[in-house]
């Protein structure tokens, strides 16, 4: 009869086997997992299921709120902008920043929240720009992998291979003295997906056309399809009230709504009315041809600032186009825009009707008729709505950019005090776990995000991967599981090479971290890793040098760590996506780890 380890390894291998046939969702697999732990009597129920209970559960949900607090505010686009800016739409450009800002960031806090507050932001990228976000998001998530690599603080598993050290020749690790080692396989990461590695990923886009789309392409269509050729934002430079507004409107091409800045630095867009005022620093959208944008540019206190496709971010949270037709049976056929009173019935601006295929030049007091196609403005609830009462419209097309809107812009900074003291209290020394649970609670207290918002943004199948994965750790060490490839692997090593037994000790450490955490590896091979040193009588800072980085290495693997864990849904991943990228990935680490660790750290 087998013993209880041997049945770990079959329920280990069987888990293996169903992941990489990609016919079974993960999170089925873990809790047949789970279940078979349990049924199996290797662990009791209670042992089974603690994994729902780990801290890293409550981390994790806690990071999907904040999450979905910077996509709903805008700091997601903020750093998304800034980093398409940068990067002119180009993928090497855009993998290359969020890969090293992530393994920057996650060097000095939890590596798992930097790829929670990095999902938006790449998904984000991923829309704007039109590439496939399968070949962003793994990258970035390798690189918070790597920033265990970096510091002693990286990941707690490095203080306890500094302890371990500590306790055996009474020198710990220094916070950056392996740091070179980790900026290599850094280095080297980045080198593979640039060359290799994303190609592996899938098509360029998401439509496979290898083009990358243009951002303003549906918004400008729209408006073009209605015959506004030149939609442009000015600047006001000077106040006009009274009859100085009611001259600029008769001289302007139409104007279609306006920018202003509130007393206290909030934006606040509205849709142009009779009657409208100005003041300076205002900015209004018009449009034109491009002879009247041109003339009306040069009226005194009116200057150009730029295309309104330029500067969509500004408008689009607050002000959206949508075309709509009038249902063939609807109950407003034969009236005009001016019998419904249209702007105060729905809160919309009409800016154009087709009629088939020609646009209606007297739209206020033309009867409409079922088929006639309305472009309409204003903000995006009451476009949304639009329906709602009876049956009178259709929805026809709405800008692809709608995506891009955020709900609670005003809110951005006090967003950002949020992250910012998330990121604080925890470098200071908080538990990240209480640092991340009242990050939420200050989100959903301070309105940038609702209760309800906040639950449905925790995404439970990726939690009940981790929580059903969990107990694995726990079953190969009940039943001696992890002493067993322990002792296999040295044996295979011998005595005589420190560096086999260094190759052994991260293959070890390697294989060990795609089942327990990062943690639990690292607490149980360290001091091993230093016994076989001293045994062999050289110095065990190589060793366990090579044990750190090993701990970090878990590219092969979706359940490796919550850091990879992460984005397997968000990017859309299957186990061969690992296989052929982390794969190839581990070879290298292990080679830059055989050559270059001796050479700092010699034996």
């Amino acid at each position: 009869m087998p013993s209880d380890a041997t049945l770990v390894f079959y329920l280990m291998g069987l888990a293996a086997i169903m992941m990489a046939s990609n016919r079974v969702r993960y999170d089925l697999i873990a809790l047949f997992v789970l279940v078979a732990l349990a049924l199996s009597g290797i662990l009791t129920p209670a042992e089974a299921v603690a994994g729902f209970g780990a801290t890293i559960i409550i981390m994790v949900a806690g990071l999907f709120v904040v999450g979905e607090m910077l996509d709903r505010t805008g700091v997601a686009r903020s750093v998304g902008d800034l980093i398409l800016r940068h990067g002119r739409g180009q993928e090497v450009r855009l993998m290359i920043p969020l890969s090293v800002g992530a393994a920057i960031l996650g060097s000095v806090m939890s590596s798992t929240a930097v790829v929670a507050i990095f999902i938006p932001i790449v998904l984000r990228i991923a829309r704007d720009s039109g590439i496939n976000a399968a070949r962003l998001l793994l990258p970035m998530s390798f690189g918070a992998l790597i920033s265990g690599m970096l510091t002693l603080i990286g990941t707690p598993g490095n203080l306890a291979v500094s302890d371990a050290l500590r306790a055996a020749t009474g020198q710990p690790l220094g916070f950056f003295s392996f740091s070179l080692v980790g900026a290599l396989v850094l280095l080297a990461m980045l080198l593979f997906f640039v060359l290799v590695g994303r190609h592996l990923l899938g098509p360029l886009t998401t439509d496979g056309t290898g083009r990358m789309r243009r951002t303003d392409r549906s918004f400008a269509e729209l408006y073009r399809n209605h015959g506004f050729d030149r939609v442009e934002v000015l600047r006001l430079e000077r106040d006009f009230t009274g009859s100085a507004a009611r001259d600029l409107t008769k001289t302007a091409p139409r104007i279609l709504s306006r920018w202003r800045r509130g007393p206290a630095g909030t934006p606040h867009t509205a849709l142009f009315s009779i009657g409208m005022e100005f003041q300076r620093g205002d900015l209004i959208v018009v449009t034109g041809s491009d002879e009247e944008i041109a003339r009306f540019g040069e009226t005194p206190g009116v200057a150009p600032f730029r295309s309104f496709y330029k500067d969509m971010n500004r408008w689009i949270d607050t002000l959206g186009i949508m075309e709509v037709m009038i249902h063939p049976e609807a109950g407003i056929r034969g009236r005009t825009l001016s019998d419904l009173d249209f702007r105060a019935t729905y809160g919309l601006e009409v800016l154009d009707i087709l009629r088939d295929t020609s646009r209606l030049d007297d739209m206020q007091s033309t009867p409409l008729r079922g088929g006639d196609r309305l472009l309409v403005a204003g903000p995006w609830p009451r476009l949304d709505g639009i329906n709602a009462e009876g049956r009178d419209f259709v929805i026809l097309e709405e800008p692809a950019e709608r995506a891009q809107s955020v709900p609670n812009s005003n809110k951005l900074w006090i967003a950002l005090l949020i992250l910012a003291a998330m990121i604080g209290v925890s470098v200071g020394g908080l538990s990240i776990t209480m640092a991340v649970i009242l990050a939420a609670i200050a989100a959903v207290m301070t309105g940038t995000i609702s209760a309800n918002q906040a639950y449905r943004s925790i995404r439970l199948e990726t939690l009940v991967l981790i929580a059903g994965m969990l107990p694995l750790s726990t079953a190969l060490d009940k039943t001696g599981g992890a002493d067993m490839i322990v002792d296999a692997l040295l044996h295979m090593a011998g005595n005589d090479s420190p560096r086999a037994v260094l190759l052994a000790l991260f293959v070890l450490t390697m294989s060990l971290s795609w089942i327990l955490s990062n943690t639990a590896t690292l607490v149980l091979v360290a001091p091993i890793a230093v016994e076989a040193a001293l045994s062999m009588g050289v110095s065990p800072v190589p060793m366990a040098v090579a044990v750190l980085i090993a701990g970090s290495s878990g590219f092969a693997s979706p359940v490796s760590s919550p850091v990879v864990t992460l984005v397997v849904n968000p990017g859309g991943y299957r186990f061969g996506d690992f296989l052929k990228t982390g794969g190839p990935l581990t070879v290298v680490v292990a080679a830059i780890t055989l050559l270059v660790v001796p050479l700092i750290f010699p034996f």
